[in-house]
């Protein structure tokens, strides 16, 4: 039995017949729907393609240019930052103000060897820090 005329246009009945009592009634086909979901999986392929195509199209030269700005730009950054980083920072306070509150903290806070042993009356700050 053949299921198919010469020009391939006009099916078999008998089969026609058959799968519609097993499967019942093709569905429409939404056309349009399957047009539009063609098209959105074969945008991003065909947008690769054609950016190789436009860079196949390019001299070696061009090729290497463009391979050279991002290089550039990234060099320009570091120097910049070693610029700005080697010069060596203007102190915000005179050596006399540093040597004067050097001198304060000297005088104000006590030695350690005197909070161990005792000697001054800072026995009780060290039973206090220890909590007895």
């Amino acid at each position: 039995m053949e299921s198919w005329t010469h020009d391939g246009l006009e099916r078999d009945p008998a089969l026609a017949a058959a799968l519609r009592d097993a499967y019942g009634d093709p569905p429409e086909t939404d056309w349009d729907a399957l047009r539009g979901a063609m098209v959105a999986s074969a945008e991003l392929p065909l947008a690769r393609l054609r950016r190789t195509q436009r860079t196949s199209r390019q001299s070696p030269r061009q090729t290497r240019l463009r391979a050279l700005v991002p290089l550039a730009a990234a060099a320009g950054v570091v120097g910049i930052a070693f610029a700005l980083g080697a010069r060596e920072p203007e102190p915000r306070i005179t050596a006399a103000d540093r040597a004067q509150v050097e001198q304060i903290l000297n005088e104000s806070i006590p030695d350690v060897a005197e909070l161990v042993t005792g000697q001054t009356g800072s026995e009780q700050l060290l039973n206090a820090a220890i909590g007895s």
